[in-house]
C-alpha cells in the first residue's frame, strides 16, 4: 500500500528523476536529462537534437542517446579550454574517487548518490568510469571531417602512466555519419605488482533523415590489472622515517605488498542499434527556395522505435604462484595447482516502443512514449565439486581433504534468466518556464517479475531579486532484483549461494541554481530497505536495517578578471555506517589565474585539491573485484588529506596541453595519501598532457 501512495506523490507532484535501469548486465544506475550535459559551457540539457534545426546548422555536433528509447540529446564535447589538466585524473571525474592509485583501476566514488546500481556482472563494476555504455557514448553530426587525439603521460620509465584517445568522424553527406573511438591506457604501476592496461575501441555510425533515424555502434573493451592487494601495513606511507630500509626511506615500488604474481581480466563486447521510424506531415514556413516555391518542413507526429542491445562479458582471476596467495584468504575452495577463477555472462534485449511526439501542434504540450523490453540472460561460472561445498581448506590443515585425482574438475555451471518489462514515459522539454519527465516500467514476466521502477523530474526557472533562478526538483522509487553474482558465485577463495530480497530505494531531492552568482545548492534523503553490500569476510550480505542516507551540497565559483576560484563541497549522513560507511565532508577547491598571451594564447595557472574527512574506507577485495568493508585485524582509518595538484594549462586554437605536479601535499603535510583502505594514492610526480583537434 506504502508503494502506491509513493506512486500517486511522484507522478503528480512529478519529484521523480535518476533514472535507474536494470537489464541483464546493462549498466544499472542514474540517468536524468540533466547528465547529460555536465560542462559549463554545455549546451542546455532539454535541448532535443531531432527538434533543433538551428544547431543543425553547426559544423560538428555531438550527441547522446536516451536509455532503451533512443531519444537524441545534444552532449557536451571535450572542448573546455580551462581546468583541462585535471580533467584527465579520475580524481576529475567526481566530487572525491576512491580507487587503487594507478590510472586504469577499479574505483568508487566517494559519494553515494554517484555510484551506479549494480551491473549483473559486478567484476565490471569498477571500472565504471572507463566502460563504454550506450548513454555515456557520444554519436556526431560532423560536416566536416573531425578528429581529436590526447595523449598523457606521467612517472619516470619504471612507473610511468599513458593513455591515448583518438576519435575520428565524418559526414557522407547530409545523412550519414561513420567513424571510430580507440583509449588505450598503460600504467606500470608506482607500487609492486599493481600495472594496468586497458584497450577499448568502438566502430559507430548513424543515418538521420526525416523518416528514418538509425545510430548503431560495435565495441571492444579489454581491462587488465596487477593485482597486490594492497600494501601489508599503512605505517609504510605514514611514518616512512621509522620504517627504513638500509638505512634510506623505501621506494614505492619497494613496500610489501599482499600478494603479486596475480592478475584480474575483464572483456566486454558490446552490439548496439537502435532506430525508429517517424510519422507525420509537411508544413509550409515563411521562406522561398532558390525558384521562390514556400519551403516545407517534416512535422514529426509518433515514431516507431527499436533498440537492440548485445552484450557479453568474460572474467579471469589467475595466478601460477598459489601457494602464496592461498595463505592470504580464509578458505580455498579449490585444489587446483593454478588459481584460475573463470565466470561470464551475456545478455541482450530487444525494445519495442511507440512514441507521440510533443509539439507538433501548439497544443501538444507534451509527449507520450509506450515500450516494452524484452530481455534474455545467461552467466557460466566454475561449480565446485559436493565434497568443498562446506568444508574450506585452511593453510594449516591441508591434509585432511580430498586429493585432486578423487575430484572431477572443472566443473561448469549456467544460469540462464529471461525477464519482460512494459513501461512508459510522460515528458515535456520543450519551453525554459517548466520542463520535466516521468518514466516507469514493471516486470510482468519472467526471473524479475514485480521488479519496478519509477523516476523522472521537474525543472522551473523565475526571476528572485532581478536574478534567475532554477529550480530541480527530483527522486524515484526502485524495487529491484540484486545482481546475480551477488546471489550465486563460486571460485577458488569464495563460495556463496544467496536468497536475497528485492531492494527498495526511495529517494526525494532537489536543486537550486543561480547562474548569475555562480551558486548551486542541492539537498537529497534515500531510504533504502534490504541494502545488499560486501562484508568484512568479503561476501554480500543484505541489511536488516532501514538505511537513510541524507546528502547536501554546495557549489560556489568566483570569477574577477583574469582570478578564479571554483568550490564545492558535499555533506553526507550514513545512518548505518558499519554497513555503508560514507565520509561526513567532501570538498574540491580550484583557485587560478588565467590570461591570454599574443591574444591567442590562453594560459592558467593555478592548483586544486580533493579532500575528504577521516573515515572507514572501502577495501578492494581482488578475488571478487568488490569494494568491501575492511578486512578484520587490516582496520584502519582513511582520509583528512589533501590532494594538492598544481598546474599550467594552455590552449592555442585547436591544441591544448598541461603541465601539472600531482599530489605535492607531501611537501608541506604528513603523507597519509590513501584514498580507498591499504591503497595508497601515487605520490609526488609531473604529468603532461596535450590534445589537438583537426576539423577540415
Amino acid at each position: 500500500m506504502k508503494y502506491c501512495v509513493y506512486i500517486f506523490i511522484i507522478i503528480f507532484i512529478s519529484a521523480t528523476t535518476s533514472h535507474a535501469q536494470r537489464g541483464g548486465g546493462g549498466q544499472r544506475g542514474s540517468f536524468s536529462l540533466s547528465n547529460l550535459s555536465s560542462s559549463k559551457n554545455a549546451l542546455p540539457d532539454s535541448i532535443l537534437f531531432a527538434d533543433s534545426a538551428e544547431l543543425k546548422n553547426k559544423r560538428i555536433i555531438g550527441y547522446s542517446l536516451t536509455k532503451d528509447i533512443g531519444d537524441s540529446y545534444i552532449a557536451p564535447m571535450d572542448t573546455n579550454r580551462l581546468n583541462y589538466a585535471n580533467s584527465t585524473l579520475i580524481d576529475g571525474h567526481g566530487l572525491s574517487v576512491g580507487y587503487l592509485g594507478n590510472m586504469g583501476s577499479p574505483a568508487q566514488s566517494h559519494i553515494f548518490s554517484d555510484r551506479k546500481e549494480a551491473n549483473d556482472f559486478i567484476f565490471a563494476d569498477g571500472y565504471n568510469y572507463y566502460k563504454y555504455t550506450s548513454q555515456n557514448l557520444l554519436f556526431y553530426d560532423a560536416k566536416t571531417p573531425y578528429s581529436n587525439v590526447t595523449y598523457t603521460f606521467g612517472g619516470a620509465s619504471i612507473n610511468k602512466e599513458e593513455r591515448l584517445k583518438a576519435v575520428l568522424t565524418t559526414n557522407f553527406g547530409k545523412k550519414i555519419n561513420i567513424g571510430g573511438d580507440f583509449d588505450y591506457v598503460y600504467g606500470r604501476g608506482f607500487y609492486n605488482s599493481n600495472g594496468t592496461k586497458q584497450v577499448s575501441y568502438r566502430l559507430f555510425g548513424s543515418y538521420r533523415s526525416d523518416r528514418y533515424e538509425l545510430n548503431a555502434y560495435l565495441s571492444n573493451q579489454h581491462f587488465v590489472i596487477n593485482e597486490n592487494g594492497g600494501i601489508t601495513d599503512p605505517k609504510y606511507i605514514r611514518d616512512p622515517d621509522n620504517n627504513l630500509q638500509n638505512g634510506q626511506i623505501p621506494k614505492s615500488k619497494e613496500l610489501p605488498v599482499r600478494y603479486n604474481a596475480a592478475w584480474n581480466r575483464v572483456r566486454n563486447k558490446q552490439y548496439f542499434l537502435t532506430h525508429r521510424y517517424n510519422l507525420g506531415f509537411t508544413r509550409s514556413i515563411d521562406q522561398v527556395d532558390e525558384e521562390g516555391n514556400a519551403k516545407e518542413i517534416f512535422v514529426p507526429v509518433s515514431s516507431i522505435i527499436h533498440t537492440f542491445e548485445y552484450e557479453d562479458y568474460r572474467r579471469r582471476f589467475y595466478s601460477s604462484q598459489t601457494s602464496v596467495i592461498d595463505t592470504c584468504y580464509q578458505g580455498v575452495y579449490n585444489l587446483d595447482p593454478e588459481l584460475n577463477d573463470r565466470m561470464s555472462s551475456w545478455n541482450y534485449k530487444n525494445t519495442f516502443a511507440l512514441s507521440l511526439r510533443e509539439g507538433f501542434q501548439d497544443w501538444v504540450k507534451l509527449g507520450l512514449t509506450a515500450f516494452i523490453r524484452i530481455e534474455q540472460r545467461k552467466f557460466r561460472l566454475q561449480s565446485q565439486p559436493e565434497e568443498l561445498k562446506n568444508s574450506p581448506i585452511f593453510s594449516d590443515n591441508w591434509d585432511s581433504y580430498p586429493t585432486l585425482e578423487s575430484l572431477d574438475f572443472p566443473l561448469i555451471k549456467d544460469y540462464s534468466e529471461s525477464s519482460t518489462y512494459i513501461g512508459g514515459e510522460l515528458y515535456k522539454r520543450q519551453g525554459s518556464m517548466l520542463t520535466y519527465n516521468a518514466r516507469g516500467e514493471l516486470s510482468i514476466i519472467g526471473d524479475d517479475i514485480g521488479e519496478f521502477r519509477l523516476t523522472g523530474e521537474l525543472q522551473t526557472k523565475f526571476n528572485l531579486f532581478n536574478k534567475e533562478l532554477s529550480l530541480r526538483v527530483n527522486g524515484h522509487i526502485n524495487n529491484t532484483t540484486p545482481a546475480f553474482y551477488q546471489r550465486h558465485f563460486y571460485s577458488r577463495y569464495f563460495w556463496w549461494e544467496n536468497n536475497l530480497k528485492n531492494i527498495k530505494q526511495v529517494y526525494v531531492g532537489g536543486e537550486a541554481k543561480i547562474e548569475a552568482t555562480k551558486t548551486t545548492l542541492s539537498a537529497g534523503v534515500e531510504s533504502i530497505e534490504n541494502y545488499v553490500f560486501f562484508n568484512a569476510d568479503g561476501v554480500p550480505e543484505q541489511s536488516g536495517n532501514n538505511i537513510q542516507v541524507i546528502t547536501a551540497k554546495v557549489k560556489q565559483d568566483f570569477h574577477y578578471k583574469a582570478f578564479g576560484w571554483e568550490n564545492e563541497i558535499a555533506y553526507q549522513l550514513s545512518s548505518e555506517k558499519k554497513e555503508l560507511p560514507l565520509p561526513e565532508i567532501t570538498a574540491y577547491s580550484n583557485i587560478y589565474l588565467k590570461t591570454k598571451l599574443a591574444k591567442v594564447l590562453t594560459v592558467q595557472i593555478g592548483a586544486d585539491a580533493h579532500y575528504f574527512t577521516e573515515y572507514d574506507a572501502p577495501y578492494y577485495e581482488p578475488a571478487t573485484q568488490q569494494f568491501q568493508l575492511q578486512r578484520k585485524g587490516k582496520e584502519m582509518k582513511v582520509g583528512n588529506y589533501p590532494l594538492v595538484n598544481a598546474y599550467v594549462n594552455f590552449h592555442l586554437k585547436q591544441t591544448r596541453f598541461f603541465l601539472m605536479m600531482y599530489n605535492i601535499s607531501t611537501l608541506f603535510t604528513d603523507p597519509n595519501y590513501f584514498s580507498l583502505a591499504s591503497y595508497p594514492l601515487n605520490p609526488m610526480h609531473l604529468k603532461i598532457g596535450i590534445s589537438v583537434n583537426f576539423n577540415n
